[in-house]
């Protein structure tokens, strides 16, 4: 899963986007905030995952995913982006964003990707960067 397989849960479920320019952010703080995000996250991603293990049919898979998970993996990514991007950090943020937006992207279009690592491309390089909250099955 992402990003718990990738939001947290008052601000991941939520279609709420930050809009405001953050403030400057150290990376310690970055990666201490982000990983309390997906903290969140985890937890609710894992009652979904409980629910899949009770299905059975595809149909009913494929129907899980795009309620439960996209909008909580996207909720985290929101909350992740706004959170700035640290000095000297900024291009590892943004290969990460990219990462798991491509992640979300291939999960949305194959809701069966579920089952797979499918956060894998983006959890290698949050988890070298200690985002290890992030994605944790990944």
């Amino acid at each position: 899963m992402l990003i718990g397989a990738v939001g947290a849960v008052g601000c991941a479920g939520s279609s709420h986007r930050p809009t405001s320019t953050p403030a400057a952010i150290t990376k310690a703080e970055f990666v201490a905030k982000a990983n309390e995000i997906c903290a969140s996250a985890d937890r609710l991603l894992s009652a979904g995952a409980a629910r899949l293990a009770t299905l059975r049919s595809k149909a009913q898979i494929a129907a899980v995913v795009p309620s439960t998970y996209v909008p909580s993996i996207e909720g985290q990514i929101a909350h992740i982006r706004a959170l700035g991007k640290p000095t000297g950090g900024q291009a590892t943020v943004m290969s990460m964003l990219e990462l798991v937006t491509a992640d979300l992207a291939r999960l949305k279009s194959d809701p069966m990707l579920v089952n797979t690592d499918a956060f894998a491309d983006f959890a290698k390089v949050a988890h070298a960067d200690g985002l290890t909250a992030c994605a944790p099955t990944s």
